[in-house]
């Protein structure tokens, strides 16, 4: 087993187990700061990257957007103000 899967056993433990990080860390005598790493690398690996899909929902993109995030939640945004965008864009 090499270093990633390992620690992706790990992650997949501490979201079974119910502790927060820093109990789950303690228990297992790793830091949370590279747990929390491998939660994120987790997160990218569901996602393919780690980017989001954003697709336009009508033929004029000022119209309305699409952002799907990495859980497979969708929502949908109609107008042309790019600050709201990315902000739905950096929620997750």
């Amino acid at each position: 087993m090499d270093l990633s899967e390992k620690m992706f056993e790990l992650v997949r433990l501490w979201r079974e187990s119910g502790l927060s990080q820093r109990e789950f860390c303690k228990q297992h005598q790793i830091g949370v700061a590279k747990l929390g790493y491998w939660v994120g690398k987790e997160k990218q690996s569901v996602n393919g990257v780690g980017f989001l899909e954003l697709s336009t929902l009508h033929s004029t993109p000022s119209i309305g957007y699409e952002v799907v995030y990495p859980n497979g939640v969708k929502v949908s945004y109609q107008g042309n103000d790019l600050t709201i965008l990315s902000q739905l864009i950096r929620l997750y």
